[in-house]
């Protein structure tokens, strides 16, 4: 094989590991993090730096290194090696760091093991870029243009490499057969580029290992690891995620995406969810339960003399799972729906007597569009008149924090934003009623003891010896007035996740006591962001005037500014998909890969006409430009997306699938950027390594910074919206620095 097409296929395959890596990894970190999207930041701002450190801080010395041939072909064979390596360490977190199943993790050792897990495997992708750009620019007059090949190709081969796996991969084979395949298509590029007997070796014992099994073998100790010292029963992947069941005695408890929903046997959980919401109701006859159905909630509701039941729940592996482990619940009243709870309410045309969302805490922006005003808007159309709808949240039995009040008060406060009537039980689990018909609810425990005895329900825990005490006046007076003295804490939205926040606020406070950040980080607002950045270019513009010759910094700047923005514009759009339909975990293969179809896109037409370019400094500011416009487009297109309704299913389903694509348009305009801001700062420092090297480099840093800040803090804090004017508003300012200067490289 040619020279030349070895290292283009070393670029298509650093690619493909990156972005195949990249997907599977984030779906197992998450696994471990509870499918918290705290930890999508933290994971992609670790991900991200690492490569940048390879680039930036490794990359430096390729210039320096003998051999540089068979150190490609070596870095390729660890690749290979580290992958499964990498896999293995990640399922052994919660055990390395002594971490019972379903206790969640704190913020610290969250980042700590994200941070440490992908070091060494990122550094060494952000290196070998650098490494394959260095070795195509060797004996060429056009480097610049040669290491735009190499950018296109390894974009190429990221893109090739997610549709692969979002379509087939994912569905076919276990995490770590996939992950043994990508070391295989490694160890197959370090053979091409460089043979030796390592990588022959490593190939046979890699080829057994698929012949005896071996990568499911090391799938079902690594999953069993997870969940020590429970025993674990089953655990399988669905398009939705990871549905694992562990038993102890004689009870199975059962979780998705390492979070615990339910455990089997649980009467008084089971119990509360819905009786209470049942009760409440004179005479209920349809009936809409959203998740848990067979945590025993559905039994419950059963027990009542109801005509239909509608239990919805988006993934069938947890149905199919429960009926293996449970009794299955044998009722033609009961109808199971497998869809996603929200996008059913919003499409139906039935009326409900009671609604009762079983659901987790909004411990994700999945679970909270299901507190949103949003969704208590479309619950409430769909509410028969005289009708009931319920949900608990985690609280406090005796004692409410500064933390825990804000967080019951924001959605209280959102609930009563469309219902007349909101009664709150307290508890260790505080469960909410509310109505649009007033004095329909009430807290006299002998209406609801009637009820029950009428009915002929039979109950173990809310009985008529339990319903007086979880009803105590003093008690519910007690919460009442947590609430009402929290009564600053903000609307719960679509768009701005505040419950969100308010909720990881609390989970904070859980590991450290005191105040906690709600105090701090709610006072951040748009107005003082904006100062704080624009104090820092008038700064920067002071520095450059000061100077008085000619300076790659606003390159640098803008590079750092547009990497900070397209991660920025790929969370917004993963986290604006979870608010509208709720299940980002099967789709976040595809949102990252139509990102990287755009930047191939973008490489391919800039590297077309790269050295026939006159003016680089005005295309230059042209991209800049469009960097700036996109983020003001972006909340338009979720506004009206999200108000088509149901009426126009059709055009409702080509919008979801074409949603997912919208990366590609900031992912074009990063593709044609790249290649141009490299050859710029070539012209005034050859050094090849250093220069892209740099620029990689900083495009990683910015987009660490990026996926940290606006992925953590800022979309729960001032919203999507928001969000999306403060990047356009920091990019408009790296191209105020691109006119500023006087003299263009």
């Amino acid at each position: 094989m040619h020279y030349r097409s070895k290292l283009n296929l070393s670029a298509f395959t650093l690619g493909l590991t990156s972005m195949v890596g990249q997907i599977i990894i984030i779906r197992e970190l998450i696994v471990v993090f509870y499918g918290n999207e705290l930890s999508l930041g933290i994971i992609l701002a670790s991900w991200l730096f690492w490569v940048a450190f390879g680039s930036l801080v490794i990359g430096r010395f390729a210039d320096r290194l003998k051999s540089k041939k068979n150190l490609l072909a070596n870095i390729q064979l660890i690749t290979a090696l580290t992958l499964p390596l990498n896999l293995i360490l990640i399922r052994s977190i919660k055990s390395i760091l002594n971490i019972p199943t379903g206790q969640i993790i704190d913020f610290i050792p969250m980042l700590g093991a994200s941070f440490i897990s992908l070091s060494f495997i990122c550094s060494l992708l952000g290196f070998t870029f650098v490494l394959i750009s260095r070795l195509s620019a060797e004996k060429t007059q056009n480097p610049c243009l040669e290491i735009g090949k190499i950018y296109l190709v390894e974009g190429l081969g990221a893109s090739i490499g997610g549709i692969i796996y979002s379509f087939f991969l994912i569905r076919a084979l276990s995490p770590f057969e996939n992950i043994l395949i990508l070391s295989g298509t490694n160890i197959a590029a370090s053979i091409i580029v460089c043979r030796n007997i390592l990588t022959l070796l490593y190939i046979i014992v890699l080829a057994l290992g698929f012949v005896f099994k071996w990568p499911l073998s090391l799938e079902k100790y690594t999953r069993q690891n997870q969940f020590r010292p429970f025993e674990l029963v089953e655990s399988a992947d669905s398009i939705y995620g990871n549905v694992s069941v562990t038993k102890r005695g004689p009870d199975f408890s059962f979780y998705e995406n390492g979070f615990l929903v339910f455990t089997s046997g649980d009467l008084l959980t089971s119990e509360e969810s819905v009786q209470y919401a049942m009760l409440e109701h004179p005479r209920p006859q349809d009936i809409l339960l959203i998740g848990g159905g067979y945590s025993g909630s559905l039994e419950q509701i059963l027990k009542h003399p109801v005509k239909k039941v509608d239990y919805v729940e988006l993934d069938p592996l947890i149905i199919k799972m429960a009926q293996k482990y449970t009794p299955p619940v044998q009722d033609k009243r009961a109808n199971i729906i497998n869809t996603d709870g929200r996008l059913f309410v919003k499409n139906t045309g039935s009326l409900y007597d009671v609604i009762i969302l079983n659901l987790p805490d909004p411990h994700t922006a999945m679970l909270n569009r299901f507190y949103s005003l949003e969704f208590f808007r479309e619950i409430k159309r769909i509410l028969a008149p005289g009708g009931v709808f319920s949900f608990s949240l985690t609280s406090s039995e005796n004692y409410i924090n500064h933390e825990q009040a804000y967080y019951l008060a924001s959605i209280y406060n959102t609930l009563k934003k469309e219902f007349d009537d909101v009664k709150v039980l307290p508890g260790d689990t505080a469960h909410f009623l509310a109505s649009e018909t007033k004095d329909l609810l009430t807290y006299d425990p002998d209406v609801l003891i009637k009820r029950l005895r009428e009915r002929g329900v039979n109950t173990k825990f809310v009985s008529e010896y339990y319903l007086p005490f979880r009803l105590d006046p003093m008690r519910i007076k007690y919460l009442e007035n947590a609430i009402l003295e929290s009564g600053k804490a903000k609307i719960n939205k679509d768009f701005r996740p505040i419950g969100y926040f308010y909720h990881m606020s609390l989970w904070i406070t859980q590991f450290h006591s005191g105040k906690g950040l709600l105090g701090y980080l709610e006072k951040i607002n748009l107005k003082f962001i904006i100062m704080v950045i624009f104090a820092l270019f008038l700064v920067a513009v002071l520095v450059q005037w000061l100077r008085r010759k000619v300076s790659r910094a606003p390159i640098i700047i803008s590079i750092g500014t547009t990497g900070m923005s397209e991660i920025s514009f790929q969370i917004i759009v993963i986290l604006a998909f979870q608010f509208l339909y709720g299940y980002v975990y099967y789709k976040i293969g595809l949102i990252l890969t139509s990102f990287m179809i755009g930047l191939v896109l973008g490489s391919f037409f800039i590297n077309r006409v790269l050295g026939a370019i006159k003016n680089e400094k005005a295309l230059y500011i042209k991209t800049q430009i469009a960097i700036c416009v996109y983020p003001l487009i972006l909340p338009l297109i979720f506004n009206y997306i999200s108000k088509v309704g149901p009426e126009r299913e059709a055009l409702a389903r080509a919008l979801q699938t074409s949603f997912v694509m919208l990366p590609v348009i900031a992912g074009f305009i990063g593709g044609f950027q790249f290649p141009l801001a490299n050859k710029i700062c070539l012209k005034s420092n050859a050094d090849i390594s250093k220069t892209t090297g740099l620029l990689y480099g900083i495009d990683l840093l910015g987009s660490c910074i990026g996926a940290f800040i606006i992925g953590v803090l800022l979309v729960p804090i001032i919203g999507v919206t928001q969000v999306c004017f403060l990047i356009a508003f920091i990019n408009f300012l790296a191209l105020a620095l691109l006119f500023f200067q006087k003299n263009m490289l």
